[in-house]
């Protein structure tokens, strides 16, 4: 008797080839830049705009983060990042450039600027420039995997779309 041997696909881990089809898109809302998923699990960080009062940039913490988290009858609820994932994985440094506009990146990955200004209708948004483009970022996902205390991450994706012209946008990031 011959055993099957698995095909290429069926030996694919989840999420390996990019984020899974099945994992959520998140409704778009004022507050919200964008999010990020990860391999691991549904759940999303996201990321929203600290605004003050009369909707002014709160420049000393112009980013909220939070967990969204997935319960298991498919309800989900916002939880605060513990301090590890706020000063090891999520969390942001940032630079003022002006009161509406702000320059920041990720504490686990400081290679990449990103920016936070306002759009043609007043909002705030997340900018940063991939492949000669100014993007409008809208959601990442990020492949990692587990070797011990922290994870290895091996590739980005980034969805959003141009400044300019309005077309979707993605780029996979290979990183090692």
């Amino acid at each position: 008797m011959f055993t099957e041997v698995p095909t290429l696909m069926e030996a694919v881990l989840p999420g390996q080839n990019g984020r899974p089809e099945h994992y959520p898109v998140l409704e778009d809302y004022h507050d919200l830049l964008f999010y990020i998923q990860r391999n691991q699990n549904l759940n999303s960080v996201i990321y929203e705009v600290n605004l003050q009062s009369g909707e002014l940039l709160n420049l000393s913490k112009p980013i909220r983060i939070q967990w969204l988290k997935y319960n298991q009858d498919g309800s989900s609820e916002k939880q605060e990042l513990n301090y590890i994932q706020q000063k090891l994985a999520y969390g942001y440094q940032h630079k003022i450039i002006t009161n509406e506009l702000v320059q920041f990146s990720f504490v686990s990955y400081d290679q990449m600027n990103f920016y936070i200004g306002k759009d043609t209708s007043g909002r705030y948004r997340v900018y940063t420039v991939l492949e000669g483009a100014n993007i409008e970022l809208h959601s990442v996902y990020v492949y990692a995997e587990d070797f011990g205390v922290f994870p290895q991450v091996k590739f980005i994706e980034f969805f959003g779309k141009t400044a300019t012209s309005g077309d979707k946008f993605y780029k996979k990031l290979l990183l090692q």
